[in-house]
């Protein structure tokens, strides 16, 4: 009583399969990274003729709390947002800002590798511009306060 069963549209099934797992995957990393409690704060990246752009939300962080480190292709921002205490017996209704460890991981675009960034931060913002590259290494980001 051996049946075949055959399958019509097998393209969609892979297909379907495919966004299944790595669905699963990124909900893997998100509830990996909540676990360490590592927020990702809102960045946006932007690239023009001749530069990019990378523009982070980080409300509430000191400057000497930012660390920018470039490895081959990757540029990573991260640092710690101290937790602001109100009081010691203070009730929360609201509790929704993300404190402690935060990480971005930026994948640059070849031709922006190798370039010396520029970084600074104002009013809550860190704003990188890397230049398209000249080939010069560069791992290491200070950050200026405008």
């Amino acid at each position: 009583m051996d049946k075949k069963i055959r399958v019509k549209d097998r393209p969609n099934i892979e297909e379907e399969m495919h966004r299944l797992f790595s669905g699963f995957a990124q909900m893997r990393n998100r509830i990996l990274l909540h676990a360490l409690n590592i927020w990702h704060p809102a960045t946006d990246v932007c690239e023009t003729d001749d530069e990019l752009w990378i523009i982070c939300e980080l409300a509430g962080v000191a400057k000497e709390n930012i660390k920018i480190h470039i490895e081959e292709n990757i540029m990573t921002i991260s640092g710690i947002r101290v937790e602001q205490k109100v009081g010691e017996k203070a009730v929360y209704h609201n509790l929704e800002i993300s404190y402690g460890p935060f990480e971005r991981n930026i994948q640059l675009p070849p031709r922006f590798v190798g370039s010396e960034p520029k970084a600074t931060f104002a009013n809550g913002f860190l704003k990188i511009r890397i230049p398209v590259s000249d080939e010069k290494p560069c791992n290491e980001i200070e950050v200026e306060v405008t």
